[in-house]
């Protein structure tokens, strides 16, 4: 996970980003048990999979949410502020946890936006291929083998 503070410099680059929004993934069948984030084509690494607007959780917020299932189980630990959360918006929320993960989270914090999660393939991806993260957290599921 890496964190990037930027200003109105790149908010072109964000418009541009949700006008021209590539259709590289869509949310399917796991090959992990349940939904997953699978990729429609070929993706490079370093490619920018899918970007999204979040909310902040609040500390006080996020013991209570993790008790809430299935929710407690949808949100990020916050970049600045390792006891609250941020809920994200879009297709890496459909991404399952693997050790060997295809992709790992940026995230930057706009102005006027707030923080957005920006999902970039860290390995190359192939059409068809599951798309996953690595969490950052310990793990409150069994990995399947």
């Amino acid at each position: 996970m890496s964190v990037e503070m930027r200003g109105a410099d790149f908010a072109a680059d964000i418009e541009s980003f949700w006008s021209n929004r590539p259709s590289l993934a869509a949310p399917g069948i796991s090959p992990l048990g349940g939904r997953g984030l699978i990729a429609l084509k070929d993706i490079e690494p370093g490619t920018l999979i899918d970007m999204a607007c979040t909310v902040e959780i609040l500390e006080a917020q996020s013991k209570p949410l993790d008790k809430m299932q299935p929710l407690g189980d949808f949100y990020f630990a916050h970049p600045a502020n390792p006891k609250a959360g941020l809920m994200a918006y879009g297709l890496m929320s459909f991404c399952n946890h693997s050790d060997h993960a295809s992709a790992d989270m940026r995230w930057v914090c706009h102005p006027s936006l707030g923080w957005l999660g920006q999902l970039v393939a860290v390995r190359a991806v192939k059409a068809g291929e599951e798309i996953t993260y690595r969490y950052k957290c310990p793990l409150w599921f069994a990995e399947k083998a």
